[in-house]
């Protein structure tokens, strides 16, 4: 379960920069250059003061991805898959952005001055620039998670042992016995020593 949670870590530090990216790119696809102006209008200064707690949450992440990075080059071991393709993750993650901006806007028509409230604050005043821009920082979003899950399993395929596969078909070598060598048996007479002198002449 803990490796479970340090796999998805990368994940969910980075969501508050992309719901920050969502409401930042969809004003500024809204209104261009008078962007800034009009966040100051509706109520959005609150946004700075969440910055720091932003980049606390991606420095977190980053810092989850080096610890698995870690593991990988000591064990050799991978985050095992967990059977999401990159588009189910995409789709997810966009959702995810544009539901949160949704509730985010709702939320700041109710409580934040010179916000405009229901639908007109969510979708009105170039709010539809949220949906592509939720698509396009959920698809970044996917492609760093899932990004970073192969470079896990990168280093820890260089660290793993390479198993030895032997050639297919071809015996083992075996050592080379030597041929037994027959040597011819010599005569008896042959050599300089024989077996038995001839019998003397008998005399008569």
């Amino acid at each position: 379960m803990r490796r479970q949670r340090s796999r998805q870590q990368l994940g969910v530090a980075l969501f508050p920069l992309g719901v920050f990216a969502v409401h930042q790119l969809r004003y500024q696809l809204a209104f261009g250059a008078d962007a800034s102006r009009e966040l100051a209008d509706q109520g959005h200064a609150y946004l700075h003061e969440l910055t720091p707690w932003i980049v606390l949450a991606v420095a977190l992440g980053l810092g989850g991805l080096i610890a698995r990075l870690a593991h990988a080059w000591r064990s050799g071991e991978a985050d095992r898959a967990t059977g999401r393709c990159l588009v189910m993750l995409w789709a997810l993650a966009s959702a995810g952005l544009f539901s949160i901006y949704v509730g985010q806007e709702f939320l700041e028509g109710l409580l934040a001055t010179g916000h405009p409230q229901g639908l007109a604050g969510i979708l009105g005043d170039g709010g539809l620039w949220a949906l592509p821009a939720s698509i396009a920082v959920g698809g970044l979003l996917a492609l760093v998670v899932r990004g970073g899950r192969a470079l896990v399993a990168r280093v820890a395929r260089l660290r793993r042992p390479q198993p030895q596969i032997a050639a297919i078909g071809r015996p083992p070598k075996r050592g080379v016995r030597p041929a037994s060598v027959a040597l011819p048996r010599l005569a008896p007479l042959a050599g300089a020593c024989a077996g038995r002198a001839p019998p003397p002449r008998a005399r008569c």
